[in-house]
């Protein structure tokens, strides 16, 4: 066989852990530490389908949303290109799932929470050269032991760093064992490549990504999907690069360097005018406010 597809494109990571919820559990409960009579058990996936169109789609986020059996919801997405905006669109969407629990009229009570978890093939924090899994939560700046709510949480991982560290780190771990696959399960054709791995979900993992690997359709999808993150990167690209040649000096209020925004307020406009696009989406693609974009189309 040849190579592997990688799990660390979106595309194959939700086909594969969309085929079978007992590997989806294992690594959650794996990132959450989660032992004895607090594992959770069943997963239901909210958002299982990808639709053709969305293979080839820039700007489409491919993630899974699900629920466990005692309600909580969880956020999971693999990302290969660094946004600035990153951080604004998951912490967007996983309120949004939040408040989304409640009808009109039910109580408080009712919510149940939302947990965010990210694995990215970049450096989010680079001056954090130590530190690969990053557990963000609602806690007081003083007294840190001290939480609001336990309600919402989101966990990043940064696979570049875990692999300058792994050597470091134990392991017969089991999150340490998915994030070497998410690293590295592309390379491992031969079984016999795989012996470091003592989690047997990770094998059935293995199964399953051997199985859309020799699946012709997949590959083929899987290729377009990684041309269309290219052709989003280049666009975004070129659009910071239209900015750097007016040579601006970089704008107190608004962090932009000002020919650099002229470039990407150009390439909003842009998609806009393709019509594929939410306002939503153009924001997340160029890093402006969904009031800044609404100002461009003159609303």
């Amino acid at each position: 066989m040849e190579n592997l597809l990688t799990p660390k494109l979106d595309y194959v990571f939700k086909m594969l852990f969309t085929r079978d919820t007992e590997i989806l559990v294992d690594l959650i409960n794996s990132v959450l530490g989660l032992s004895g009579d607090r594992l959770i058990c069943s997963i239901k996936i909210l958002n299982p389908g990808i639709l053709p169109e969305t293979i080839k789609s820039k700007f489409i986020i491919l993630d899974i949303r699900a629920t466990d059996e005692a309600g909580r919801q969880y956020d999971i997405e693999v990302q290969v290109k660094k946004y600035d905006s990153w951080p604004k669109r998951v912490l967007y969407y996983i309120s949004r799932m939040y408040g989304n629990q409640l009808k009109s009229g039910d109580e408080y009570e009712k919510l149940n929470p939302v947990i965010g978890i990210y694995f990215q093939d970049y450096k989010q924090f680079p001056k954090y050269k130590d530190k690969f899994h990053f557990c963000f939560e609602l806690r007081d700046e003083e007294c840190p032991e001290l939480r609001l709510t336990d309600d919402m949480s989101l966990h990043i991982f940064e696979l570049p760093k875990f692999d300058q560290l792994e050597e470091k780190q134990p392991a017969d771990n089991n999150l340490n064992e998915w994030l070497h696959f998410f690293n590295h399960a592309h390379e491992e054709k031969e079984k016999s490549m795989r012996t470091h791995y003592t989690n047997p979900k990770i094998g059935k993992a293995f199964n399953i990504l051997e199985s859309l690997s020799s699946d012709t359709e997949v590959w083929t999808q899987a290729l377009e999907r990684e041309k269309a993150l290219r052709d989003e990167i280049s666009m975004l690209a070129s659009a910071r690069r239209e900015g750097e040649k007016n040579g601006f000096v970089k704008g107190e209020k608004t962090g932009f360097v000002k020919g650099e925004r002229l470039g990407i307020e150009k390439t909003a406009k842009n998609l806009f005018l393709l019509g594929t696009l939410s306002i939503e989406e153009i924001s997340r693609a160029s890093g402006l406010s969904i009031a800044e974009i609404k100002a461009l189309k003159g609303e």
